[in-house]
């Protein structure tokens, strides 16, 4: 039988023509933002589809549960949960809407305004690090692909 020596500098192809596809790349930014975005809500103890909620009440004040839903793109039963989960954790409030007694209304409280306000500022924060080895027109254009994508 015939004896192989061992390389003793084995090479490392380079980069494989997958790991350079717009997918792939796509794929892996979008991992790594996720990673970090992970790691933000669950020191707040708030899930990705709870941070929708705190957000979306945040930026455009009080709301019915219907139009909340539609906000943030979620079966309006499947917003019960969420709601209710939020409200458990006194992050916001249910009051009968007084134009329409059978409507009920969401509002923060202020430790929900609080923590929307938190995750607002810490998501700016890891969205400039993770974006710092763009130029700011660069970050721009990303973003308008990004959202040209998403909207096609």
């Amino acid at each position: 039988m015939r004896a192989y020596a061992a390389d003793p500098t084995p090479t490392r192809p380079g980069p494989l023509t997958y790991q350079a596809s717009t997918w792939y790349l796509l794929a892996q930014a979008g991992s790594q933002a996720r990673h970090l975005w992970s790691g933000v809500l669950a020191q707040l103890h708030v899930s990705p589809s709870q941070f929708k909620v705190l957000r979306a009440l945040s930026e455009s004040g009080p709301l019915g549960q219907h139009q909340l839903a539609d906000l943030i793109a979620v079966d309006p039963r499947n917003a019960v949960p969420l709601i209710d989960s939020l409200a458990e954790r006194g992050l916001l409030a249910r009051e009968v809407d007084p134009a329409d007694r059978r409507r009920r209304v969401l509002t923060l409280t202020a430790r929900g305004q609080k923590i929307a306000t938190d995750l607002a500022s810490i998501g700016a924060e890891i969205e400039n690090d993770f974006l710092s080895p763009l130029s700011t027109a660069e970050q721009q254009s990303l973003r308008r692909m990004l959202l040209s994508l998403l909207r096609a």
